[in-house]
């Protein structure tokens, strides 16, 4: 049972009331999460949209079941039922492939194309197979601490973190169980993508040049105080980086390979599309686009102007590459081969 740890925006049915089983989701009409930050402003804008579809049912998770109701779903197979519309990060559940099989064996597609942003386009996130449709991203970049920087060149590339210069000056996101020291959370996505293009050795580089793993609010208010906690470099959300509150001491630099970027998506039943057509006209439109761009989590549509800075890429690991391998399983490879360096270290 997910009680207080979910919210419930729908015609009158308690949150208490669902349980984490596919019969009961598969009578919601939309099932979704998003980013921390993002949640309150993104539940308004979804309430309001539920109102005007005609008191949807809406499972909106804003806790800590962060994987329960997809694990559960895909645990009971799609002829159990499935939310007619899907809202998600593409964490490392929703990008394996049983769940993206479970999906389309439920007859999930994404919405109606639409123009989407050029660096969106270049970076090959638009779906090729037509599963999801992409609405947003979240682009991690590089905050640099000016002052513990001590000479040394300023990092451009997601390459240059390997350099022994910065060793144990980096600081990445993530959180510390305070009774065993151990790391229950920290951002395996980066991990992954690390593993992915440089290999065993260079995420072993990585490892070694990093310093702390901190929740990405507490890197970002550390950073340019000289607080021992903080490193040179610290790698966030380009949300958390913006809003560092030392921006004289600080300078946020957008990788000139791009971004590190997860995407921000949905999918949508065939059959359904009418039933939810106020829900994905929400996801699709303005009003939520000025939004995510006002926050740094730019839309990828081509509608909202100046959502990214001049010439910034973004870095995506790839369709073929989610499709074609574990990705629950990468991701544990990932997190063993660093965690071992990292504590050797």
């Amino acid at each position: 049972m997910l009680h207080s740890r979910l919210t419930l925006l729908d015609d009158g049915i308690p949150a208490a009331a669902i349980r984490a089983t596919a019969p009961r989701l598969s009578t919601l009409d939309f099932l979704g999460r998003m980013p921390v930050p993002l949640r309150h402003g993104f539940a308004a804008g979804l309430e309001r949209a539920a109102a005007a579809a005609g008191g949807r049912r809406i499972c909106f998770l804003m806790g800590h079941e962060w994987y329960a109701p997809f694990d559960d779903m895909l645990r009971a197979g799609p002829l159990s039922g499935v939310p007619h519309l899907v809202v998600s990060p593409f964490t490392r559940d929703l990008l394996s492939p049983p769940f993206q099989q479970f999906l389309r064996a439920a007859g999930h597609c994404a919405g109606p194309a639409a123009p989407v942003h050029p660096a969106v386009a270049e970076a090959g996130l638009v779906d090729p197979e037509g599963l999801f449709s992409v609405f947003a991203v979240i682009p991690w970049v590089f905050l640099i601490d000016l002052r513990k920087l001590a000479g040394r060149a300023v990092p451009r590339r997601w390459e240059d973190l390997l350099d022994p210069a910065y060793h144990r000056q980096i600081v990445f996101g993530g959180w510390r169980r305070p009774s065993d020291g151990t790391y229950p959370d920290c951002n395996d996505f980066l991990l992954l993508t690390l593993h992915r293009r440089f290999g065993v050795a260079g995420l072993r580089a990585f490892a070694a040049n990093t310093r702390a793993i901190l929740h990405n609010t507490a890197a970002a208010r550390f950073a340019g105080t000289g607080s021992e906690q903080g490193g040179a470099i610290s790698i966030l959300p380009w949300m958390q980086a913006d809003m560092c509150p030392h921006r004289d001491r600080t300078m946020v630099v957008w990788p000139e390979d791009g971004a590190m970027t997860m995407p921000i998506g949905s999918s949508v039943s065939g059959d359904h599309r009418g039933w939810v057509q106020p829900l994905i006209d929400y996801l699709s439109g303005d009003a939520l686009g000025r939004f995510l761009a006002q926050n740094r989590y730019p839309p990828t549509s081509g509608q909202i102007p100046q959502v990214l800075p001049p010439g910034a890429k973004l870095h995506w690991i790839g369709w073929d590459y989610t499709r074609s391998h574990d990705m629950t399983e990468e991701t544990n490879v990932a997190m063993r081969i660093f965690f071992d360096a990292w504590d050797a270290g």
